[in-house]
């Protein structure tokens, strides 16, 4: 519903679309840190207790956003809406990972991800009647009624004993350290949408690099850092871990596109742009169960080159056919495949991740893979404003639509090079040995040994 409200924000508050874009930055990097912190604390303190809490605060923040009377307290209280939504979604995927038996995880997560296109499907075109009929402040306070339905079955749900890890620290930091690499980053997106050359640029590449390098190294002294990196080292979390944030880049930056292409290239409304969204939103839906069926029979891998290979020939597609007065059938064939594809693809490379680490760590690897998939939307967004001028419409921006959406088909065909990595199925969880998490100890000693998780003999494995 946001980015439908995107055009109508800009022009409400005056911005331009590279200062609108940073509802959609600010919201994505918040998402991204707080990611890691909102699994490791559900791991600590338990999962119901915290998306609970979660819940609580979204429901908070929600109704303030729709209250904002200016552009930056807007942008605070999304960033704040953000790190709520943040804690629930690898604490929620966590939980399934530890209910749901094995043979049928990909099942279920399927299942989930098939809930949330719904929701994504249906969120356009709601968005769409609102703004239709009133204000795009109308929007936030439709999460109100969802979220208290949540809390009410969240109270009917009974959460066995959890085993959990010790409580560590979090390494602050770090996580400010890794907000500034993503803000400038952004940043330095936007000046090269400006044209800025010479020392400013030199200077903006200067910091971006300072800023990465030290992110780097505290990570690798803190004795706690901000996400769970060694679990990198394992092949398939790697692998599932690199197509989320392609597939989540492609999927993202198309979400962004659509409508301003069709706003402002053609004219049209936004129902035009709802109806589209929602096409690839429903097949994401329709196709996402099946997907996590395929996965569990057939195994994480194939489903998801599927679903990398169908979304890159959609992309491809809408990139040959995108001019000015391109019908709205051939737009949505292209999102359908997309759409699809993404539905396909997206659960078993989220489930090959998630039961790729040791069930006690469920929580932390739900928030660093879910937290890669933001930083591949903060990347489709970036190049969303980094590559739109800022101030022209019409026919000139056929160009520069069609560098994001070449931008999107390349990054799907990385992404299908990135499920050959994943595992088709998985290690028998009794058959690991979960390494303890000491602060006192090598940070190395604790890491997971190579092969851990993937199912298919790669690496030492510790035998119960």
């Amino acid at each position: 519903m946001v980015a439908l409200a995107l055009p109508d924000i800009r022009l409400e508050f005056g911005l331009s679309r590279a200062a609108v874009a940073w509802l959609v930055s600010g919201y994505l990097i918040a998402m991204a840190v707080a990611q890691p912190l909102g699994g490791r604390l559900g791991d600590q303190l338990g999962r119901e207790r915290v998306y609970r809490w979660g819940l609580i605060a979204f429901l908070v923040f929600s109704v303030a956003s729709a209250l904002s009377p200016s552009f930056v307290v807007l942008v605070v209280l999304r960033v704040a809406q953000a790190v709520s939504g943040a804690v629930l979604i690898p604490t929620g995927m966590a939980m399934l990972r530890t209910r749901t038996k094995p043979e049928k995880l990909g099942q279920s997560i399927g299942l989930t991800q098939s809930v949330a296109a719904i929701a994504a499907a249906t969120g356009p075109l709601i968005g769409a009647v609102v703004l239709a009929f009133g204000s795009w402040r109308w929007m936030f306070p439709l999460s109100v009624p969802i979220v208290l339905v949540a809390l009410l079955l969240l109270r009917r749900l009974r959460v066995e004993d959890e085993e959990r890890p010790a409580r560590t620290p979090i390494d602050w930091v770090g996580m400010a350290l890794f907000v500034a690499l993503l803000a400038v980053v952004t940043l330095q997106l936007g000046a090269i949408r400006d044209g800025e050359r010479g020392t400013a640029l030199a200077t903006r590449w200067i910091a971006t690099a300072a800023v990465g390098g030290a992110f780097v190294w505290r990570q690798r002294v803190s004795a706690h850092p901000t996400a769970e990196w060694r679990l990198f080292r394992m092949r398939s979390f790697s692998g599932a871990t690199a197509y989320v944030l392609l597939t989540n880049l492609a999927m993202y930056t198309t979400l962004l596109m659509i409508p301003f292409f069709i706003r402002d290239v053609q004219g049209k409304s936004s129902l035009t742009s709802g109806l589209l969204l929602m096409a690839m939103s429903g097949l994401m839906a329709v196709t996402a169960p099946f997907g996590g069926r395929l996965s569990d029979a057939l195994g994480r891998r194939l489903p998801a080159q599927a679903g990398a290979l169908l979304m890159t020939v959609g992309a491809f597609a809408l990139l040959a056919g995108l001019h000015g007065d391109v019908s709205p059938a051939y737009l949505a064939a292209c999102l359908g495949l997309i759409g699809v594809g993404q539905g396909l693809g997206t659960g078993p490379a989220s489930t090959a991740a998630i039961e790729a680490a040791p069930a006690a760590l469920a929580g932390s690897a739900a928030g660093t893979s879910s937290m890669m998939r933001y930083v591949g939307s903060i990347i489709g967004a970036g190049i969303l404003a980094g590559v739109l001028s800022k101030d022209s419409v019409g026919q000139a921006d056929i160009t520069t639509f069609r560098i994001v959406a070449l931008a999107l088909a390349s990054a799907a065909a990385i992404a299908f090079i990135a499920a050959t990595f994943i595992h088709r199925h998985p290690t028998p969880p009794t058959a690991i040995i979960v390494p303890a998490i000491d602060p006192g100890r090598d940070r190395e000693s604790a890491s997971p040994r190579e092969g851990e998780g993937e199912g298919e003999g790669e690496g030492e494995r510790e035998r119960e």
